[in-house]
């Protein structure tokens, strides 16, 4: 007859802990971290970074990460934010457990194929060209100064946000960029972006790229046109299948040159 000895703690601890790299369950309901995580990513993270990460306001998530190399520094970005950035804090709504679980959906990304853009990249590079983009966007410091400044584009925007960009420009344009059409005294108008104002003063920047510096006092009206974008929609202009081309080539844009 076979006799029963009793273990010691420390080993029946090591024997019940996860492997390295393993998530751990929750206590609570027996999920693992890492499905913990993704039920709160869905509700407080995908309106910018997307279903599944693949991107929106927000960056991909699948793939390399740019601001985090581990567990522990997405934790922290979680935790305090990226400065400079739109990404905040999330410190207050989350608890510490909350973050780490989120921290662990979000590595799982990041070891993720990440997913290939529909599209040519050189075809929409051309077309990107020939439709005159540069004219207000910049590229590797070159091009205008109207609309916002495209060289990382691809590293801060997934593809979904940056097709909307081309098709409802005015539904999607980035902050800073709030249009604004005053009217002097003498019927004289100026449509463009706002680059400046203070209580005597506003600066407006109009389509050509040329800043108009504005005296209140001798302006009827101005009007802050938060629904407008100096950008023209290309979903007439462009095919489905250029739309994915020119898309591919933004999304190409990270600033590795």
């Amino acid at each position: 007859m076979l006799r029963r000895t009793a273990l010691p703690a420390a080993l029946v601890l090591a024997l019940a802990a996860p492997a390295a790299g393993q998530s751990r369950p929750s206590a609570s309901s027996g999920i693992t971290d890492a499905a913990a995580g993704q039920k709160i990513f869905e509700a407080q993270c995908a309106w910018c970074h997307g279903t599944d990460g693949v991107g929106g306001t927000g960056p991909n998530l699948q793939g390399k990460l740019r601001h985090a190399t581990d567990l522990k520094s997405i934790i922290e970005i979680i935790s305090g934010g990226i400065s400079g950035t739109e990404m905040p804090s999330f410190r207050l709504p989350l608890t510490d457990r909350s973050i780490r679980q989120t921290a662990v959906y979000v590595r799982s990304l990041s070891r993720a194929v990440t997913r290939p853009v529909a599209g040519d990249a050189r075809r929409g590079a051309a077309l990107y060209d020939s439709s005159g983009c540069g004219s207000c966007h910049v590229v590797d410091g070159t091009g205008g100064t109207v609309g916002p400044e495209l060289t990382r584009i691809g590293a801060t925007r997934g593809a979904p946000y940056l097709h909307d960009a081309l098709v409802k420009p005015a539904a999607s344009h980035p902050p800073g960029y709030l249009v604004v059409r005053a009217i002097g005294l003498d019927g004289a108008e100026v449509r463009g972006v706002r680059v400046n104002e203070d209580v005597f003063w506003i600066l407006i920047r109009d389509a050509g790229g040329t800043v108009h510096s504005l005296e209140k006092s001798k302006l009827a009206k101005v009007e802050r046109q938060l629904d407008s974008s100096l950008m023209p929609s290309y979903e007439s202009r462009f095919s489905p299948a250029q739309l994915d081309d020119v898309v591919a080539y933004l999304a190409g844009l990270r600033g590795d040159r």
